[in-house]
Order: structure tokens, then sequence, then C-alpha cells
């Protein structure tokens, strides 16, 4: 079962602030502020997806520290968790079935999302649309038409938007295959098909822009071990196109969160990680000049800001660890991303943060 309340998380807007003597835009937040809705507001599906929300906002300097960071985890003096409502009121409940994998479009209007079919042995799915605005549900690809991606099952491991009028979605078939569909939504219609051989004992090749930032760093620092270059492009590492590459480098037995600095050709620790928080890095977002550094070591996720040469901390909230950072909406002022501290097939919350900077 789903349901959703009548207010959405629409695109941030600017807000004009103040500069500092120099003209430079300051930064006024970065204390979290990590909003829990109450159980009627929340998003469900089969009553086990809560919708998180929080902002930073950059305040005080007293947590500033310079980089290298020791100690990430160690308690900090930090705003109080607080929970409010994120919406006004039910509008639409989806129930009578096994829903997996809600999906909103960019704009907002339409929630994608797949039903799990069960026939005697066989797991099969269908892909369903509700448009927001009409409270109306229809079939996007019906389990006959799944079923010819099958092996020994479908069932759909990812889907997300392209944009308000393209949906991709990844199909697997119960073996090694995996199609990834590509549809428009509005007239049905499915775009393109794309096969892909999920054996083992090959390796895919990285994304263009992965590609491009592992030979920028190979030949900007040609001593950097490679395989933990390529390692990192191919799990949790950001890469902020031609500003550099964030990473967790384990070279030489320790483990640290560094910065591959692509304009000043430096490789910079930012945080040392403990001996038992060897697999703590999640990933990051880049916001102008700033990066926020995601951390995990049960039963908490921890936010860092690296800014200026500088690195503070911003918060933290309880998980079990982060299967996913996706900026959602990007503008001068300010960046929205969303955190997902589970699987969309498990149960959990979704968290999704803002970061202001005020110009």
């Amino acid at each position: 079962m789903f349901q959703f309340g009548e207010q959405g998380l629409g695109p941030a807007s600017n807000v004009e602030g103040p500069r500092d003597v120099r003209g430079k835009p300051q930064v006024t937040s970065c204390v979290p502020d990590i909003h829990l809705p109450s159980m009627r507001d929340r998003i469900f599906i089969n009553t086990c997806i809560l919708l998180l929300t929080f902002t930073i906002t950059i305040a005080a300097q007293d947590n500033t520290a310079e980089v290298p960071l020791n100690n990430p985890f160690e308690p900090f003096s930090g705003p109080t968790i607080r929970e409010v409502k994120v919406s006004n009121a039910l509008v639409a409940t989806i129930k009578n079935g096994d829903f997996v994998h809600p999906t909103f479009s960019a704009d907002g209007k339409l929630l994608a999302y797949s039903k799990v079919l069960v026939k005697r042995d066989f797991e099969s799915t269908e892909i369903l649309l509700s448009n927001l605005s009409t409270h109306r549900q229809s079939v996007l690809m019906n389990s006959r038409a799944a079923e010819k991606y099958a092996t020994y099952k479908a069932s759909v491991s990812g889907m997300q938007w392209r944009s308000a009028k393209r949906l991709e979605i990844s199909v697997f078939d119960g073996d090694v295959g995996l199609t990834h569909l590509v549809f428009d939504p509005l007239n049905r219609k499915v775009l393109q098909e794309k096969f892909e051989d999920l054996d083992e004992t090959e390796t895919g090749p990285m994304s263009p822009v992965r590609q491009n930032a592992y030979k920028q760093a190979q030949d900007l620092f040609p001593s950097f071990p490679r395989t933990v270059l390529e390692n990192a492009l191919r799990t949790s590492a950001l890469v902020i196109p031609d500003r550099g590459i964030v990473l967790q480098d384990y070279a030489g037995g320790e483990h640290n969160i560094s910065f591959l600095d692509f304009q000043n050709k430096s490789v910079r620790a930012l945080i040392n990680l403990p001996a038992d928080s060897t697999r703590a890095f999640d990933g990051g977002v880049s916001f102008n000049s700033s990066i926020i550094v995601v951390l995990s070591r049960a039963p908490k996720t921890f936010l860092f800001l690296y800014q200026d040469g500088k690195i503070r901390r911003l918060g933290e909230f309880n998980s079990k660890g982060v299967h996913g950072i996706e900026v959602k909406h990007v503008t001068p002022s300010r960046v929205i991303f969303l955190i997902r501290t589970h699987a969309t097939y498990e149960r959990g919350e979704i968290g999704r943060a803002s970061c202001r900077e005020r110009v």
C-alpha cells in the first residue's frame, strides 16, 4: 500500500543573502535539521517507507577543523532532531498489492512503481503509473510484456526518471541478465532496450564521466595506485567533473577520505577513518565550491562539509547505511539531494536533504 500527502517537495527557490567584504558569497548554513513526518503523513510501501527530509543551513564555525579530520564519529554539539509534518493531508492510497520501487517524476506529477506478482513458482511484475493530479492509476507495462525479458523470473531492480517524459526501468531476468528499458510514459511506448550481462567474471565499462575522471587522475597523479582509483570509481567515489574526485583511499594500509584536486594538482586527505570503519564512505554531493561527504557507521549516517580548505561536521541521523545519493535540483544558491538509507525494495527511510548557500 502507498499513501502520500498533498504537499510535494518541489524545486528549491533562490534565496538572496549577504556577501562578505570581498564580494564572496557567504555560506550561512551547516547544521542539519532532520524532519521526521508523523505516521499519517508518511509515504508507505507495504507500510514500510518513511519520507525523511532535512535542511542543512550553515551557522556557527565552532565545528570547523583543519584537514584531515580525525575521529569523525566522536560526539559533537549539534541541534536537536525534531519531528515535523511534510504534508498537509492524505490525498491518495494505493493498496491491494505488493508494491516496490516508488519513484516520483521530476515535475512531481506522476508516481511510477512496480507490483510484484507470483504465479505458482514464477515471479513476475507489472509497472504502474499514478497520476497525482487526477488520482488515476494505469498500467505502463503488464506482466505478459515483462515476462519477455525473463529467464527464471521477471522483477524490477531499478527505476529512474530521466526527465518528466522519460522513465528508465531495469528488469532482472532471474539469472545473469538485466534489460534496461526507456519508456515514453505519456504515449505508453518503449523507446529503447539495452541488455546487460551481469556475469561476475566480466567487468562492464565505466560511464564516460568516470572514464574521463580516471584519465585525468592518471595524468595528474601517476603515482596514485590504479587499483584504488579504479575500484573507487566503480563504487562510491564522488566525481566532480574537471575539479576532482573524492574517494576512500586504502593505499598503505590506511583508510582515508581523500580529495584528488585536479585544479590544484594535489591529493589531500580530508578525513582519517578509524580501523573499524574501512567501508564507511558512502559518496557525497558537490555544491559550488563546497563538498558534502557522507559516512556511515551503524547505527548512524554522518554528514561533513569540506569548504575553503577546512572541514566541519554537519550532523548525523539514524540509519543502517546509504544505498544511493541522487541530486534532484540545483540552483546557484541551493542543492537538493536524495539519500536512500535502504534499497527501494526494503523497509526503511528515504531522506531528502537540501543545502543552502546564500549569495
